[in-house]
C-alpha cells in the first residue's frame, strides 16, 4: 500500500478519503492532471492491466469526488488490480476510524459534518473531471455536448 499512498501524494493530493469528504466532484481537488499522474504511477509500479483496470474505474465512478476516488482506487489495490463493475460506487463522506477500528467522538463529529456540507454541496465537476482524460486512453464521450455562453463546448458528457 505504501507504493500507492506515494503515488496519490507525489499528486499533489492527500490520501485520506476523510480529507476531501462532503466537498463534491470538484476539480480543485481532482482533475487530468492528477488522474494521469496517478495513471502513470499505477503503470509503472504494478504494469498495464492494473493501470488499464483503473482507467475502467474511472470510467465507471458516476460522481468524481476525491473522497469516492480514493476510496474505489483503495478497493481496486486490496482486489489486486482487479475492476468489476459496480451499481453503487462510495457515497463522497468517509468517517475514519481510531487505532482501535471504532468510531471516536472526534470522528463521529467529522463525520456529521461531512454529511451536512454533502448535503448543502451540489457541485458536480464530474465530466470535467475526467472526461479528457478518459478520452486520451480511447473512451469516447456518450455525444452529448455541453457548450458554455460562448457556444464553446465545455465538455462532453461521459
Amino acid at each position: 500500500m505504501e507504493k500507492l499512498y506515494n503515488i496519490i501524494t507525489s499528486n499533489r493530493m492527500s490520501r485520506r478519503p476523510e480529507y476531501y469528504s462532503g466537498r463534491g466532484a470538484i476539480t480543485s481537488d481532482l482533475n487530468y492532471n492528477i488522474l494521469e499522474g496517478i495513471y502513470q504511477g499505477i503503470l509503472k509500479e504494478y504494469g498495464e492491466d492494473a493501470a488499464k483496470n483503473f482507467v475502467e474505474m474511472v470510467s465507471d465512478i458516476k460522481v468524481m469526488s476525491a473522497t469516492t476516488f480514493l476510496q474505489e482506487l483503495y478497493n481496486l489495490h486490496n482486489s489486486n488490480w482487479k475492476y468489476v463493475k459496480k451499481e453503487e460506487h462510495a457515497h463522497g463522506v468517509f468517517v475514519p476510524k481510531n487505532d482501535d477500528g471504532e468510531y471516536d467522538e472526534i470522528s463521529m463529529t467529522m463525520g456529521m459534518f461531512g454529511v451536512i456540507n454533502a448535503m448543502s454541496n451540489t457541485r458536480d465537476e464530474t465530466q470535467r473531471i475526467k472526461g479528457s482524460f478518459l478520452n486520451s486512453h480511447g473512451i469516447k464521450g456518450k455525444g452529448n455536448r455541453v457548450y458554455n455562453a460562448f457556444g464553446d463546448c465545455y465538455y462532453e458528457e461521459y
